[in-house]
């Protein structure tokens, strides 16, 4: 078959991988009616083979009359013809039981024409490329055929009127598929309804059943992706405190004068003693030691640890405050969780933000007073901030087994400063695109803080002296604050399974 017997038809394949923003749309209703395009033919087109998973729209003529659908012999056939064309499209359809008026226009031109084991369907296909040719049912089992041109299509196919309806369309949607009649399958008169979701259009009955397979695969809509986030927070203190307090400050004090400030001070005490025998008039060491066993003293120099070094009225006595030994450990070990299940169409993005909104006044307008008021009235502008955690996440299905992530983190809080009054933000950002198969998830880590701190007790320099590290008390403190986020997809509905839909043979004219 040579290139000239091919230019008849026009071979259009549609894309229709990603719909035309349709969210679960369907095709609710439509009705039709046929209007002849010329007096000398009656009844409706025939009806073009459709794939079986797209869903029908049906169309009626104006009687309610069902259209005219070809009725072949169910053989297959064998074909070794050379003819001119007039012959060969009446031979062929003949066997199949289909009687065939030929238009004049069909050329007598000689076609050679092989084939074996062949239907009605796939023979008739090929003669009309193999003579540039088209059919219009008459009945059951009568067709006319004619030159495929633009003035016998005008003149010998039937318009059909139908009315498509879109729920869930907006008004720019349904003006794309008004679009897509006018300029894909070639439909001049069509008028669309935004306010009711509907397009009515005339066009030849083939073109209608086109408009109907196509439509259905855009109205399938979109997949949609289930995301199950887990975020996980862990807050984690250690503080160690371990080693000797030593004093810090002593006293010297001359032991005599002190005991004689003592025993000047309780006289009334003293001479109970004395006279009781618990101790001689000048034996000032004991009636000290009565003392304080007997709890009167209190306050004074002998009631806490000391060390007496000397003798007679040189006799001299220290004193210091406690000394103690640490062996503590303090930890604590927060975790929290947030997990949720966040459901998104294809390509569009979905946002978690755990925080807070922070108020800020970013200015102020004060009104002048008027007239004989003093008063005025000031009105600070306000703008809020997301401070804590914000996730976006925008799926994108490739294939049936692998979604890539589009994904950004970011962490904002107060900074603790303020510029001008206004407070100063501090914020962390974060954005990856992952590919996943289904199963996986992405993870991110964030060490979001880390404090560490040292406190020494002790005698300065001490601490250096290696071996006498312990004995001084030293208290390490650290705290750190680690940041998780698991995401997991899952394909809940899938949509477009190949990357391109049926494809549809047009009519070139």
């Amino acid at each position: 078959m040579d290139n000239r017997q091919l230019s008849g038809l026009v071979l259009v394949a549609i894309t229709l991988a990603s719909g035309v923003g349709a969210q679960q749309a369907t095709t609710a209703s439509s009705s039709a009616t046929i209007v002849s395009g010329s007096p000398a033919l009656t009844g409706s087109v025939p009806a073009l083979p459709q794939a079986a998973d797209l869903p029908r729209l049906s169309v009626e003529d104006a009687d309610g009359a069902v259209p005219i659908a070809l009725a072949p012999d169910n053989i297959r056939r064998s074909f070794h013809l050379r003819a001119d064309e007039q012959s060969l499209i009446r031979q062929v359809l003949n066997a199949y039981g289909i009687q065939v008026a030929v238009d004049s226009s069909v050329r007598s031109q000689i076609v050679p024409f092989d084939v074996d084991d062949v239907d009605f369907t796939e023979a008739s296909g090929m003669v009309k490329l193999a003579t540039d040719t088209f059919f219009v049912p008459l009945d059951s089992k009568r067709v006319l055929a004619a030159a495929d041109t633009k003035t016998n299509r005008t003149q010998y196919e039937r318009q059909v009127m139908e009315t498509f309806s879109f729920p869930g369309l907006n008004a720019n949607e349904l003006n794309d598929m008004q679009n897509i009649a006018r300029t894909v399958f070639g439909a001049e008169r069509s008028v669309a309804e935004p306010g009711q979701s509907k397009m009515t259009v005339r066009s030849p009955g083939a073109q209608v059943e086109e408009m109907n397979q196509a439509f259905a695969e855009l109205l399938a809509g979109r997949s949609e992706i289930l995301l199950d986030v887990a975020v996980y927070e862990f807050d984690k203190t250690r503080s160690p405190n371990v080693g000797v307090v030593l004093p810090n400050s002593a006293t010297l004090f001359n032991a005599k004068s002190e005991i004689n400030s003592i025993i000047a001070n309780n006289s009334t005490l003293v001479d109970e003693i004395i006279s009781s025998g618990l101790a001689s008039a000048g034996d000032y060491t004991a009636i000290l030691a009565i003392l304080l066993a007997s709890g009167e003293l209190s306050g004074t120099v002998f009631n806490s640890s000391l060390v007496l070094f000397g003798g007679g009225w040189t006799e001299t006595g220290t004193e210091w405050n406690t000394t103690s030994a640490n062996m503590l450990l303090s930890s604590s070990d927060v975790r929290s969780l947030n997990q949720m299940q966040l459901r998104v169409l294809d390509q569009e993005e979905a946002t978690f933000r755990s925080g807070e909104r922070y108020p800020i006044m970013t200015s102020s307008y004060t009104a002048l007073a008027s007239g004989s008021s003093s008063s005025t009235a000031t009105t600070p502008q306000i703008q809020y901030e997301d401070l804590g955690l914000t996730l976006k996440v925008k799926p994108h299905i490739e294939g049936e087994n692998e979604v890539s992530l589009d994904l950004n983190l970011k962490v904002e809080s107060l900074a603790g400063s303020t510029i001008n009054d206004i407070p100063a933000l501090a914020s962390r950002q974060y954005t990856s695109v992952v590919s996943l198969r289904l199963g996986e998830s992405a993870l991110v880590a964030s060490a979001m803080s880390k404090e560490d701190s040292l406190a020494i007790t002790g005698i300065p320099g001490l601490s250096e002296i290696p071996g006498l590290h312990n004995a001084t008390d030293r208290q390490d403190t650290t705290d750190s604050l680690d940041l998780v986020i698991l995401v997991t997809p899952h394909i809940v509905r899938l949509t477009h399974r190949e990357a391109a839909g049926a494809m549809l043979f047009l009519p070139l004219h």
